[in-house]
């Protein structure tokens, strides 16, 4: 697990390299860490989720891809989220995706039961890192909203100040 410090740099880095507008929301914050890492990022609804999985962030050869399910309620907690795997350099990757890429359709079934977990249960280092992101970057957005320095501005001069 990191250290919130490290946490609140990486989301300082975000509101930093984003522009203009790209400030002012999610998706602009998405464009912004798009752009720095040459990458398309493309954040769509994922029907074929497996359930119980709130959102996932799929890292394809020419772009990246955050998914979040049909139901979710919180949209935009579980993009941040996924996002702070992004940015925090996660590598990590579902069983389940490997094991249903691995093995014959006949199999998938008694794979998903096998490897069934509940979220609330132990919780990866990176699981709990992409959580603290996802809050804080939402809180700072929101802030953002509500008083007259934009988060970017902020993130300077919170950064400059210590």
């Amino acid at each position: 697990m990191t250290d919130s410090s490290t946490v609140a740099r990486a989301v300082d880095r975000l509101f930093r390299i984003a522009e203009g507008d790209e400030l002012r929301s999610l998706s602009g914050l998405a464009e912004a860490l798009a752009r720095d890492r040459g990458r398309p990022l493309v954040i769509c609804e994922g029907p074929d989720l497996p359930a119980r999985v709130f959102g996932q962030w799929v890292r394809h050869a020419d772009h990246d891809e955050v998914k979040y399910a049909s139901w979710v309620h919180a949209r935009e907690r579980t993009i941040a989220h996924e996002l702070g795997h992004i940015v925090l350099n996660h590598v990590g990757r579902p069983a389940i995706e490997l094991a249903l890429e691995a093995l014959p359709p006949e199999s998938h079934g008694l794979a998903a039961l096998m490897l069934e977990r509940d979220c609330d249960n132990v919780r990866s280092p990176e699981e709990v890192d992409a959580e603290a992101f996802g809050n804080l970057l939402l809180r700072r957005l929101k802030g953002g909203r509500h008083v007259n320095r934009s988060p970017g501005i902020r993130s300077r001069l919170d950064e400059a100040f210590g």
